[in-house]
C-alpha cells in the first residue's frame, strides 16, 4: 500500500507489515526542477564551507605533488608490440601509445584531449596480430562507453564502433574482417544480442544470439581464439542462475549448452579452445579446473591450495596465480597440465594484483606491486623465458616523516578476532592519544590489502594515524569470512567496524571528538551505518559514492544484480535485515550525529546521486544540528576514477581539508615544511 500526496510530499509504503517512510522521494527524480535547485544550494554551500577552511591553497599544493606525475598503466604486450596508457605531468588525462619494441619509439594511437578534458579512453581488447586496437570512450565518471577500432599501423581511426552502453563483452574475428560484441544500451529495452559487425559492411549488424531480458539480468560475451561464450545471469525461483552456451566463431549461428541454471558464483575462462573454471563450490580456497563442452568437470587443473586463490591468468599456454595467505602475496606458475612450475619473488607486506591480458596471443604477462608506504609499481613476467623486470616505477614525493605499520587484532562483538592495521608516524610502543582516520569494506569478498593512498599519506603527514580492520564481509581469510556478513548477515560487518572504533578508544590511540572515518561505494555504506547506529564514536565521516536507502537500491541502475551479497527487498527475510540497518532509514529527530562530507554526481550508474540527495537532505532538517552536512556534488562525477587531473587535486583537496577542519588538525607549517598536528 502507498500513502502519496502531492509530488514533493513524503512517501510512506507498508512493506511485509512495516510501514517505512521516505520523506524525500522527489529527490530520486533528476528532472524535477526543485530537485535542480536542491543541488544549487548545495553547490552554494559546498563553496562557502571550503571558502573558509585554512590552508587550502596549502594543502592543494602538497595534493598535486603526488597526483601530477607521470603515470602509465594498462600495459599489454602482443607479438613484439608493447600497448599502454601514459600521462604525463601538467596532462589533464592519459593516451594511448605502441611501442614497437621493449625499448622502441613510442607512438601516440588515441588522444582524447581534443573531445574535452572529461574525455578519457582506456584499451578495451587488441587483435592477435597487434595490428588493430579496440578502445573505450568515455565524458566523464560513469561506467557506460562507446567503443572504437584504430589500425595500429596508421594510426587512423576506423569509422566503425559500438554506440554508448555497457560493454559486456568483445572479440575480434578470427581472419580479422569484423568483430563481435555485446553492448548493453538500458534505454533499448530490447533484447540482450550478440552481434557480429562487418568492416565496410553496408548491412546492419547481425544478431548471431538472442536472449530474453528481464530485471536484473545480464548477458556476458567471452571469447578466445576459437570459441564465443555467451554468460546469461537471471533470476530463477529467487536465485540468480547462470546459462552458459558456446559456439564457433566459424560458425556463430549455431550455439550448443554448457549448462543451465547453475547457481552463482560461476565465470568461465576460454583459452586455446578448452574451457577453464575458478571454482569455489566444494574448495573454499578454490581450485581450476576444466569441464567438457557438456559442462562436466573433466579434471583439476589446480587443486586448491593453502593459500585463498584470487585470480587467475593464462597466457602463452601457461597459468599464474595470485594467492593470498592472510595479507600475504604470491604468484604461482603452472602450465595446464597442472605441473607447477615456480613463484615468483614478488615483495612482501604489500599488494600483487595481475593485470588482464588483452589479447589471446601474449607471452608477457604483467603485476603490480604497492604498499602503505610505496606507490603502485608495475612488472613484466615473460612467460616463455621465465625472466621479470620492473616496467614502470611511478615516482611520488618524498614522504615528510617515517611511517610505522603495525598489525595486531581485536575482537568484535561476538568474540572472532578481526586483523587491524595500523600506520603511525611514531612507533607502535609510543604512548599518547590523537586524531585517527579508519576505513574498511566488508563486501563482495573483496580483500583489504595494503595500498597506497594519498589521502591517507597526507593525513599522516599532518599528524594523524590510519587504521584499516580487515572485516568480516571480505575476502581475506576465504569464501566463509565472505559469507560471514554477506545478505542477511550484513551486521556482522557493522558490528567488527564499529568495535575497531572501541577498540581505538579503549587503547588509548584515537583522542575523543578525533575519530574520522571514510569510505566509498559499499564502503560509502559501512561508514553510513556506521554513523547511524553509532553516532557518538565519530566526529567526521567522508562518504563517498554511497548505497544509502537499502530498501530501495535495486531500484536504479545495474543494482538489482547485487541482490546476492545485500539481498531482494521483495524477499520478507531480505527485508527485515536490509531495512534494520538502512542508514537513511534511521536517522532520529537528534542533533548529535558527526560532520558529514558527501561526495556523488549525476554520472554515477553503480551508486545512483539519489542515494546522497535523500540522505544529505534528511539530515540537513534536522533541527538543532550544529556539525556540518557537506554535499560535493558534480555532473560528471561517477563510479569509474577517469576524471581529470585537476578535478581530482581539487577533489582530494576538499576532503583533506573536511577531515582537518572537523577534527581539529591544524596545519602548523606550510608544504615545505613538515606539516605537523597542533
Amino acid at each position: 500500500m502507498s500513502l502519496t500526496g502531492p509530488p514533493l510530499a513524503p512517501v510512506e509504503e507498508m512493506i511485509h507489515g512495516v510501514l517505512v517512510r521516505d520523506p524525500y522521494r522527489w529527490l530520486e527524480d533528476r528532472s524535477l526542477p526543485e530537485t535542480e535547485e536542491w543541488i544549487r544550494e548545495q553547490r552554494r554551500r559546498c563553496d562557502e564551507y571550503f571558502a573558509e577552511c585554512e590552508n587550502l591553497l596549502a594543502i592543494e599544493e602538497r595534493v598535486r605533488a603526488y597526483l601530477d606525475v607521470e603515470v602509465v598503466d594498462q600495459p599489454t604486450k602482443v607479438g613484439d608490440r608493447y600497448f599502454y596508457r601514459r600521462r604525463s605531468r601538467g596532462q589533464e588525462q592519459a593516451c594511448i601509445y605502441v611501442r614497437e619494441s621493449s625499448d622502441g619509439e613510442e607512438r601516440l594511437l588515441v588522444d582524447p584531449s581534443p573531445f574535452g578534458q572529461y574525455a578519457s579512453v582506456g584499451i578495451h581488447w587488441i587483435s592477435p596480430d597487434g595490428t588493430l586496437l579496440a578502445y573505450e570512450f568515455k565524458q566523464g565518471g560513469g561506467d557506460r562507453k562507446s567503443l572504437h577500432i584504430v589500425d595500429v599501423t596508421s594510426g587512423v581511426t576506423l569509422p566503425d564502433l559500438i554506440e554508448t552502453g555497457y560493454a559486456r563483452g568483445f572479440a575480434f574475428t578470427s581472419d580479422r574482417r569484423g568483430f563481435f560484441y555485446c553492448q548493453e544500451r538500458p534505454e533499448r529495452p530490447e533484447d540482450h544480442t550478440v552481434c557480429l559487425h562487418l568492416f565496410e559492411g553496408t548491412e546492419e549488424d547481425k544478431v548471431c544470439f538472442c536472449v530474453p531480458r528481464t530485471r536484473g539480468s545480464r548477458l556476458v560475451l567471452a571469447a578466445d581464439c576459437t570459441h564465443l561464450g555467451a554468460i546469461h545471469l537471471h533470476r530463477m525461483d529467487s536465485e540468480d542462475v547462470i546459462d552458459f552456451r558456446i559456439a564457433l566463431k566459424t560458425d556463430p549461428d549455431n550455439w550448443q549448452y554448457v549448462f543451465m541454471n547453475r547457481p552463482l558464483p560461476f565465470g568461465p575462462i576460454l583459452k586455446y579452445g578448452r574451457i577453464f573454471e575458478l571454482n569455489y563450490d566444494e574448495s573454499p580456497n578454490g581450485q581450476l579446473i576444466e569441464l567438457n563442452q557438456s559442462g562436466e568437470m573433466l579434471r583439476v587443473v589446480i587443486p586448491e591450495q593453502d593459500t585463498m586463490i584470487r585470480q587467475v591468468v593464462i597466457a602463452g599456454h601457461n597459468i599464474m596465480v595470485n594467492c593470498l595467505n592472510e595479507r600475504t602475496p604470491s604468484l604461482v606458475c603452472w602450465n595446464l597440465e597442472g605441473k607447477r612450475l615456480g613463484s615468483l619473488n614478488v615483495p612482501q607486506g604489500g599488494t600483487v594484483q595481475l593485470l588482464p591480458i588483452k589479447s589471446d596471443d601474449s607471452e608477457s604477462i604483467f603485476y603490480t606491486c604497492e604498499s602503505f608506504t610505496q606507490p603502485l609499481s608495475i612488472f613484466e613476467h615473460n612467460i616463455s623465458y621465465g625472466w621479470t623486470r620492473p616496467w614502470h616505477l611511478r615516482e611520488h614525493p618524498t614522504l615528510s616523516t617515517d611511517l610505522y605499520v603495525r598489525a595486531t587484532t581485536y575482537s568484535s562483538k561476538d568474540g572472532t578476532r578481526i586483523p587491524l592495521t595500523l600506520l603511525t608516524r611514531t612507533r607502535a610502543d609510543s604512548s599518547g592519544r590523537g586524531p585517527v582516520i579508519m576505513t574498511g569494506y566488508g563486501g563482495f569478498g573483496m580483500p583489504m590489502t595494503p595500498q597506497f593512498s594519498v589521502l591517507v599519506a597526507l593525513m599522516t603527514e599532518i599528524g594523524a594515524a590510519f587504521a584499516l580492520p580487515n572485516i568480516r564481509g571480505g575476502g581475506e581469510f576465504g569464501k566463509n569470512w565472505h559469507d560471514a556478513a554477506r545478505g542477511r548477515n550484513r551486521q556482522v560487518a557493522f558490528d567488527d567496524f564499529i568495535a575497531a572504533a572501541e577498540w581505538l578508544f579503549s587503547e588509548g590511540i584515537a583522542s575523543p571528538g578525533q575519530l574520522g572515518i571514510f569510505g566509498g561505494s559499499n564502503s560509502g555504506l559501512l561508514v553510513g551505518v556506521a554513523m547511524t547506529q553509532r553516532p557518538e564514536l565519530f566526529r567526521a565521516v567522508l562518504c563517498i559514492a554511497p548505497l544509502l536507502d537499502m530498501v530501495r537500491y535495486e531500484h536504479f541502475d545495474q543494482s538489482a544484480k547485487w541482490r546476492q551479497e545485500y539481498g531482494a527487498a521483495n524477499d520478507p527475510d531480505d527485508f527485515a535485515a536490509l531495512y534494520s540497518y538502512s542508514p537513511y532509514h534511521h536517522i532520529e529527530r537528534k542533533s548529535d550525529y558527526p560532520s558529514v562530507f558527501f561526495v556523488s554526481g549525476d554520472s554515477d550508474d553503480r551508486c545512483n546521486p539519489a542515494h546522497v540527495r535523500k540522505m544529505a537532505a534528511q539530515l540537513q532538517e534536522l533541527p538543532g544540528r550544529d556539525a556540518s552536512v557537506v554535499v560535493d556534488y558534480s555532473e560528471q562525477r561517477g563510479h569509474s576514477p577517469v576524471l581529470p587531473l585537476s578535478v581530482r587535486v581539487d577533489a582530494l583537496t576538499r576532503r583533506i581539508a573536511f577531515l582537518c577542519r572537523e577534527m581539529g588538525i591544524r596545519i602548523a607549517h606550510g608544504v615545505n615544511h613538515d606539516p605537523i598536528c597542533a
